[in-house]
């Protein structure tokens, strides 16, 4: 059997593994706020330095599924939601961070944080802070936040270029990029909150799909190994 068979189909098994991660996580967020699905895309890579006939996948690209989860209604005033591209602002203890999830309530200091407790950042780069006495909060869709109809700061929300976000955990992202400063900000919505986009129908279909892709793939490997071993045997042996 050619050894390059055992590369290809070890590529593929790397591969298919990536994807396996990518598909568990989006299906165990499938009900966390704000969460967007990763999508696991290949590209062939011709095996050139072995056969012009070979071509193998690389590992997989992951980038992050931009379109919108479904809006779920709340009633807290405190639940936000981002209708259209565009991410909340928040202060994590690596630096700035951005996040679709705007299920956030108010902590022992008067600040606005989200569920993992974070600080969620205004237009000047400062926590909001809300007065401890206000009974009315109340979010515009520009994300100006008014306590008892006094303004207490505005959210920053930024977009940015989707393929120069990096995840970090379930729906913290990260970026060394500049915020866009053309398009339209997105609108925000007190009293609801951005569902997860994984549809979890396809996600178990998909689950499915590639692992029986991996376990094929690891009986080749192991296929070849054994045709390997058999030959090492033979011409190991007595002559």
């Amino acid at each position: 059997m050619s050894s390059s068979g055992l590369y290809v189909a070890t590529a593929g098994a790397i591969a298919q593994s990536n994807a396996l991660d990518a598909t568990a996580n989006n299906i165990a967020n499938a009900s966390t706020a704000g969460f967007h699905g990763d999508k696991v895309t290949f590209r062939e890579m011709l095996g050139q330095a072995r056969s012009a006939d070979t071509a193998m996948v690389d590992n997989g690209t992951t980038r992050i599924d931009q379109q919108s989860g479904a809006m779920q209604q709340t009633d807290n005033p405190l639940d936000l939601a981002l209708d259209g591209d565009g991410y909340f602002t928040v202060q994590s203890p690596q630096g700035t961070r951005y996040t679709r999830a705007g299920n956030f309530h108010v902590d022992e200091q008067h600040q606005l944080v989200t569920a993992d407790n974070l600080p969620v950042l205004g237009t000047g780069g400062a926590p909001i802070a809300l007065p401890p006495d206000a009974s009315v909060v109340a979010v515009a869709v520009d994300g100006t936040i008014s306590a008892d109809g006094v303004v207490a700061g505005k959210l920053d929300v930024a977009r940015f270029t989707p393929s120069l976000m990096k995840r970090e955990g379930g729906t913290l992202f990260s970026t060394t990029a500049p915020a866009l400063t053309t398009g339209d900000a997105p609108k925000i919505h007190a009293g609801m909150l951005e569902g997860s986009n994984v549809n979890v129908v396809r996600g178990v279909v998909d689950l499915v799909k590639v692992s029986r892709t991996y376990e094929s793939l690891m009986r080749v490997i192991q296929s070849y190994h054994d045709v390997e071993s058999r030959a090492a045997r033979d011409l190991g042996g007595p002559k």
